[in-house]
């Protein structure tokens, strides 16, 4: 027998880490390549600019990172005392909680004997009731986030791109036309792999990413002429 599905899906499992991963990524190519242009604009020699990227890259990296650790530590808090109110009230007013899972599906569209049934499906079963509860009553994710990967996949990915436009400047050729060919390479990368998970236009996200970068450096190049 042919179990094989009719109709295979082609959805995505995200992962809980991309939005830190494509932001870092991002952030870390676009605020380096700004200052760069800035400087590059302001005709300030080689070994300063290395000097003020590096300066944005290793600190910008512990600075992302650390804010992103902190912001998820915030949220999973908050997930863990919301949590632990729910279960108290599942234990101690039963039947307010079946009624707000009432009140959930009843919004949905159930009524009569489906919405009992259903209502009695999910209180049968005390985790499943609670992750109900967490999801479609509070609207938060299904797990909380974990603060200390979020804050390392933050902090690797913005030092990753920051270094992008960094690398040219080690080395005494440097120039800040290679300096932006890697960073419109960087960004058109990044824009184009979002778009795995994203499901939209491959072109459109890629341009759109680029033009971001692009407006920040344009007005630093600008505002560094302008101060030469």
């Amino acid at each position: 027998m042919n179990t094989k599905p009719l109709h295979p899906e082609a959805h995505v499992k995200i992962s809980g880490f991309l939005k830190e991963a494509v932001f870092g990524f991002n952030d870390g190519v676009v605020s380096t390549f700004a200052v760069i242009a800035g400087l590059t604009g302001g005709m300030v020699g080689r070994q300063t600019i290395l000097l003020a990227a590096l300066a944005v890259v290793f600190p910008g990296a512990f600075s992302m990172g650390l804010g992103t650790y902190l912001g998820s530590k915030s949220e999973k808090e908050l997930y863990q005392r919301e949590k632990k109110r729910e279960i108290y009230e599942m234990e101690h007013v039963p039947e307010l909680e079946r009624q707000e899972i009432r009140d959930i599906y009843s919004a949905k569209g159930f009524s009569g004997k489906l919405l009992d049934d259903v209502v009695d499906k999910i209180t049968s079963d005390p985790k499943v009731w609670l992750d109900t509860m967490m999801t479609e009553e509070l609207g938060f994710a299904q797990k909380p986030p974990e603060p200390g990967i979020n804050g390392m996949v933050m902090s690797t990915a913005f030092l990753a791109g920051s270094l992008i436009p960094t690398v040219p400047y080690f080395f005494p050729t440097s120039s800040f036309l290679l300096c932006a060919v890697l960073s419109v390479s960087g960004l058109l990368f990044a824009g184009a792999y979002k778009t795995r998970f994203t499901g939209k236009n491959i072109f459109v996200s890629a341009m759109e990413t680029l033009l971001i970068g692009a407006l920040a450096a344009g007005g630093s190049y600008g505002i560094g002429m302008i101060f030469a």
